[in-house]
């Protein structure tokens, strides 16, 4: 019997040698796996973050410390990183919630939900600011405009809609997707916004003229992710069919596509500073040169599944991803540490010289685009004319530069219409010249 005992009480004491409890062996394997991943990819926090499947999660673009989830139990919390419980609990939807998305001040939240209703939060008072109701079938997707008074909305009805929070009304409606649709994206200068489909669709749409601009269909499968770059006229488009495209919006043509991956494209996302995007799946992580598609300059192995946004911290060496799956939010961190411009395979990221791997040689990206945006450029250019739509187009009405001008006294807007198709964009920092209160918004269509 004590030789029975003996090899009991050297587990129990857990000392070298020893094996661990159950839950110290879960906790070993995670560190292993974590350890065996290539570069530095971590989960933060793990916790419950619904009673029901949690559907969808968004940080802010301000701090990129707060997030909202939503779920299927009609529930939004609110969250900040780091912190183990909720800030706040929104309740009053009467559908599960399925797309959130914060304004860049984020003090006002979007809430797309499967009945197809909208209800605006404001989050300082912690109240519902209004319900807006304009789609027959579930909103699978919000997104505010550059400026903040507008938002767009894409639904399974297939409709995307511009609304306006100050009138809270429907201001544009676009037809055209044949599937619903599951990604919504202003370019940076607020005069375009891009969709994107289950019907392998990428659809540009221009504001000032109320109508579509261009089809971008290239995909073989659903559309998951679209990103403008924030200086550059670049566009990247993520799909189920396992690649990444980027497309030139001085040309409307693609200029280069990643291989096939392992699994689906979740999210993209600009590094500008590096001259990169990067690429998000099930699986891995990818950063591409954008003048390179052909080879990753790094690679990040990967465990989360459902991803669901992810951010670029402030300077720009780490990447935060928010997952889900069940009732469970992940939140990742992965290291993302600036190469050597002299480090191999890193000399294109700093160098745009001759015909890069993997990009067709006639659509290449234009050198002209990384130039900056010149007055004197503008003046030689002839403007484009704004105009409205005429009452028998009144379900697209035309936005003009007044109507999607931010509030009296704002410190971001738009410049003066110059194109918006030569050099760079207008830098973001740049001070808007001084204008008069914006002009009354045209009646919606009734």
């Amino acid at each position: 019997r004590s030789a029975r005992r003996r090899p009991r009480s050297r587990r129990g004491r857990g000392g070298g040698g020893s094996c661990p409890s159950a839950g110290g062996a879960e906790a070993v394997a995670g560190a292993v796996v974590a350890a065996e991943m290539s570069k530095k990819v971590w989960k933060l926090q793990d916790y419950v973050a619904h009673s029901g499947k949690a559907l969808c999660a968004r940080l802010g673009e301000k701090s990129g410390q707060v997030l909202a989830t939503g779920g299927e139990d009609k529930k939004v919390n609110i969250w900040k990183v780091g912190k183990p419980n909720a800030m706040m609990s929104l309740q009053g939807h009467t559908s599960s919630v399925e797309c959130l998305v914060f304004d860049k001040q984020e003090e006002v939240l979007v809430v797309g939900c499967s009945g197809g209703s909208m209800q605006v939060w404001n989050l300082e008072y912690r109240k519902m600011a209004g319900t807006l109701a304009g789609h027959r079938t579930a909103c699978g997707a919000v997104e505010f405009h550059p400026y903040g008074e507008f938002f767009a909305s894409g639904s399974s009805d297939t409709n995307l809609k511009i609304w306006d929070l100050r009138r809270k009304s429907c201001i544009q409606t676009y037809k055209g997707h044949t599937g619903p649709i599951s990604s919504i994206r202003f370019s940076p200068h607020g005069r375009w916004v891009a969709t994107g489909g289950q019907d392998n669709q990428v659809k540009l749409w221009d504001l000032t003229a109320g109508k579509l601009m261009r089809d971008l269909d290239v995909h073989k499968g659903s559309i998951t992710s679209i990103a403008f770059h924030p200086k550059e006229y670049l566009l990247a488009t993520g799909s189920a069919d396992r690649t990444m495209k980027l497309w030139s919006l001085e040309t409307f043509q693609t200029v280069g596509s990643t291989d096939l991956g392992s699994s689906p494209v979740q999210a993209v996302k600009f590094w500008p500073e590096e001259q990169a995007v990067v690429v998000a799946s099930q699986d891995a992580l990818r950063v591409y040169a954008t003048d390179n598609l052909a080879t990753p300059t790094d690679t990040f192995d990967v465990d989360w599944k459902g991803l669901q946004d992810m951010r670029l911290c402030a300077n720009e060496e780490k990447l935060l991803a928010l997952s889900t799956e069940g009732t469970q939010l992940g939140i990742w961190v992965a290291e993302m540490s600036r190469k050597d411009a002299s480090g191999p395979g890193y000399g294109r990221l700093h160098q745009r010289m001759g015909t890069a791997v993997g990009v067709r040689p006639q659509a290449q990206v234009p050198r002209r685009m990384a130039k900056p945006f010149s007055d004197a450029e503008d003046e030689d250019q002839e403007q484009p004319v704004l105009q409205r739509v005429g009452s028998g187009q009144s379900s697209s009405e035309a936005l003009n530069e007044e109507t999607m001008a931010p509030p009296p006294g704002s410190a971001s807007g738009p410049r003066p219409d110059t194109g918006a198709r030569s050099g760079a964009y207008p830098a973001a920092a740049e001070e808007p010249p001084a204008r008069g209160p914006p002009a009354r918004l045209p009646e919606p269509a009734r």
